[in-house]
């Protein structure tokens, strides 16, 4: 019996360091595996889509090569593919049966474009003749090569997968089958040393007559098994024992549950879009962001901020130039800074136009402001839409994830409390008629320091222009309002205002003064017939859903004065 343990224990110590060597021999995998292609007629711009990136297991590096200049990045595939649109191309792909790439050429209408710099890449690298990159496949990640986007793109293309092993099971196995045959030598020598012993000559005694005893019957069930039987059951119990522990590790470290899909009330399972930015993409656009709007504000060029700025933020910021070379009392316009990001919403969506907002900037020397960027199309920038600075003590809504993103809100949305294109006629009837306005229940006002500061600038009109007529007017102006959904359902809404103020003198050839910035605006200090001033106000609202129990609110602002004319 003590012979079979012993053999038992080495035949099974041999067998574990076998199997271990043979995991890093003969089992191991294939090293690096790379697979190659030389484009014969290649177009401008060339796609390696994601599936091909993931024909086998790891991150791959993608090497291409030709004359010239070599550009490669990388990007969400549906928005490469936007991005080149119909324009010539070509397109990788992989045959299974020859296990090889070949290359699909296609001609389109569309004019082509150089890639190089477009927000929509996620990383991006350029050099002569030659450029290699590891390619991250998460995220439907793809790559797009060219050479200046106008010429032939490079022609040779080839991708390589770096197979990573794990030695730990091997380690393990080999560990163990050297740690049991020290057991069975220990044993042997235990044995031998025993049976050495049990030869030695012994003197036997001779023992006293004893009278016969009854024993009790052994049931068969009792009875030692007897034979080769009985060995080969002991022998094949030890690896056996070990078989099932292995597989019981295997069933609970391996088995990975996959995640249930959500649903909605009726059990359908919710499509989702994925963000259209990831966090590199946003501090990459906002840090060109702020060192265009810093060169621009030095020189006071509205030019300069053409690649980044647009709408109400690029108008607001050209009165604002303009003032400043009229007259040195004029405001200076508020700097964008690009760190740090303590907000990043960009939209889930695969469409566009597509819409971004950032908070950024902190401290005492600098107040934290929202910017909201949108991209028109696919080969446009995102540019600065509006800016406002958040007020003092602000508490944001909750925000989906930047690993989710908000989801775009139409203008005319009627799932909230007020509709986005609605906000500046109710906000503006607000300001003019406080209490007695409709839309006094709508809004919370008890910490709204615009609203406070710009109610009682019209007050103090109205009493002290006794002999003028003064009207007010609020209005949307042509912008389009921008929003994206909050955790809670409801929305961060960004609309442009302009508070449009007409006085008239009640006398005839009674004249109208003005400050000294107005009075630059307009180039006299005042007019006989009337004057007409016109603000704008870049405002950012949280609007609740229907149903909430709470009221709109005003999050941040940015007012300046746009222009000044005479009746």
């Amino acid at each position: 019996m003590r012979l079979l343990i012993s053999v038992s224990l080495y035949l099974l110590a041999l067998s574990l360091t076998l199997v271990g060597l043979a995991e890093r021999t003969v089992w191991a995998p294939q090293g690096d595996q790379g697979i190659s292609v030389s484009i014969e007629n290649p177009q401008p711009l060339v796609i390696i889509p994601h599936e091909i990136l993931t024909t086998r297991q790891g991150d791959p590096v993608v090497s291409v090569s030709g004359p010239g200049l070599v550009y490669l990045a990388t990007g969400r595939e549906a928005d490469i593919l936007a991005w080149i649109g119909d324009s010539n191309q070509n397109e990788i792909t992989y045959m299974k049966k020859e296990k090889k790439l070949n290359s699909f050429s296609s001609s389109g209408a569309q004019p082509s474009a150089s890639p190089n710099g477009s927000d929509l890449w996620r990383t991006e690298r350029s050099a002569n003749s030659s450029v290699s990159m590891k390619i991250s496949v998460s995220d439907e990640n793809a790559v797009i090569f060219a050479s200046d986007g106008l010429s032939s793109a490079p022609n040779k293309v080839t991708i390589r997968w770096h197979q990573t092993y794990d030695l730990v099971p091997s380690n393990i196995l080999i560990n163990t089958g050297f740690s049991l045959l020290l057991l069975t030598l220990v044993y042997n020598l235990i044995l031998f040393r025993n049976m050495r012993n049990s030869r030695r000559p012994r003197r036997k005694m001779p023992k006293a007559p004893q009278g016969p005893r009854s024993r009790a019957k052994r049931r068969g069930s009792s009875l030692p098994p007897r034979g080769r039987r009985s060995a080969s059951r002991n022998l094949i119990s030890i690896p056996a024992s070990l078989a099932l522990i292995s597989l019981v590790a295997g069933c609970t470290s391996g088995a990975v549950s996959p995640e249930p899909s959500p649903t909605n009330q009726d059990g359908e399972t919710i499509v989702t879009q994925p963000p259209a930015l990831v966090l590199g993409q946003i501090r990459r656009i906002v840090t060109s962001v702020a060192r265009i709007a810093k060169i621009a504000d030095q020189a006071n060029n509205v030019t300069q901020l053409l690649p980044r700025f647009t709408g109400p933020a690029l108008e607001m910021r050209d009165a604002a130039y303009r003032l400043i070379k009229k007259t040195k009392k004029a405001p200076a316009v508020e700097p964008i800074f690009s760190s740090p990001l303590t907000l990043s919403l960009p939209a889930s969506t695969s469409t566009w136009p597509r819409t971004l907002m950032v908070v950024t900037g902190s401290g005492k020397a600098k107040a934290p402001q929202m910017l909201v960027l949108s991209q028109s199309e696919p080969r446009k920038q995102y540019q600065v839409t509006y800016v406002a600075t958040l007020a003092s003590g602000v508490k944001l809504p909750d925000v989906p994830a930047l690993s989710q993103g908000g989801v775009p809100v139409p203008p005319d949305s009627a799932y909230l409390e007020l509709v986005p294109n609605e906000l500046p006629l109710a906000y503006g009837s607000l300001i003019d008629q406080a209490s007695a306005s409709t839309y006094f229940s709508k809004f919370e006002i008890a910490e709204d320091k615009f609203y406070q500061a710009v109610s009682e600038e019209q007050r103090n009109q109205v009493k002290t222009l006794t002999k003028a007529k003064l009207s007010y007017q609020h209005t949307l102006a042509d912008a389009v309002p921008l929003g994206l959904s909050t955790a809670d359902g409801g929305a961060l809404v960004a609309v442009f205002m302009k508070d449009m103020t007409t006085i008239k003198p009640l006398k005839r050839n009674s004249g109208i003064t003005v400050n000294e910035i107005q009075q630059a605006a307009l180039g006299a200090k005042g007019s006989v017939t009337g004057i007409v001033s016109t603000y704008g106000d870049m405002l950012l609202f949280y609007v609740p859903p229907i149903g909430k129990a709470s009221k709109a609110r005003l999050i941040g602002w940015q007012t300046g004065l746009l222009k000044v004319k005479a009746l």
